[in-house]
C-alpha cells in the first residue's frame, strides 16, 4: 500500500474565535487505510474525543504536508542573515557579537 492511501482520522473537538471569526479546532484521533481498489477503508483510532462540543462526526483527510528539518533550517538560516545589519565591512574589522552563533 502507498502512502498516499493512508489518510489521518480527524475530530472537530472544540471552536475559538481568531481575527473575530469562528473558527474549529479539528485533532487527530487515528488513521485509515483506503483499499488498493478503493472499496475498503480500515479504520484505527487511538482515542475517542470527549469534549462536549464533539459532534459524534469524523473527518477522513490527507495527511497534511510537512516542511521537511533541512527545509526548515534553511528558512531559519535565511531570516537569521535578513536580520544582521552589516555595516560598511571594508573599512571596519566584523563584530563577532553580531554573529547569533
Amino acid at each position: 500500500m502507498s502512502n498516499d492511501e493512508r489518510r489521518e482520522v480527524r475530530a472537530r473537538i472544540r471552536q475559538y474565535e481568531k481575527d473575530g471569526e469562528k473558527k474549529w479546532f479539528y485533532q487527530t484521533v487515528g488513521t485509515a487505510w483506503v483499499s488498493e481498489h478503493g472499496s475498503k477503508i480500515s479504520l484505527q483510532l487511538d482515542t475517542v474525543p470527549v469534549s462536549p462540543e464533539w459532534d459524534g462526526k469524523f473527518y477522513i483527510n490527507k495527511p497534511y504536508e510537512k516542511k521537511d528539518e533541512k527545509e526548515l533550517t534553511h528558512d531559519l538560516n535565511k531570516k537569521m542573515t535578513e536580520d544582521i545589519v552589516l555595516d560598511d565591512i571594508d573599512d571596519k574589522p566584523i563584530d563577532l557579537s553580531k554573529i547569533p552563533f
